[in-house]
């Protein structure tokens, strides 16, 4: 189940930006060694930056919410939102 939730979370990560899964900007969740990191594809190859350290699921779950509650936050900022309505554009 672990599994399954953390990808939901990078999956919606990746639709706050506009981003298609295994394509290059989108983030990745890697399994491996017991564990989960978080990356970034980097090139239209498929390679990949890290973003995170190898966490254990409880630790990504929290590590992914933090992520996107800044992402969340950021956009909110540049595009003026405050309690819901805009009070600028940037």
């Amino acid at each position: 189940m672990a599994k399954i939730e953390l990808e939901n979370k990078v999956n919606s990560i990746n639709k706050l930006f506009n981003y298609e899964t295994y394509k290059e900007g989108a983030y990745h969740l890697d399994i491996a060694y017991g564990g989960y990191r978080l990356t970034k594809i980097v090139s239209a190859a498929g390679a990949e930056t890290d973003i995170s350290p190898r966490l254990k699921a409880s630790e990504m779950r929290e590590f992914l919410d933090g992520f996107t509650k800044g992402v969340l936050a950021m956009y909110e900022e540049r595009a003026g939102i405050k309690d819901g309505k805009f009070t600028h554009i940037v």
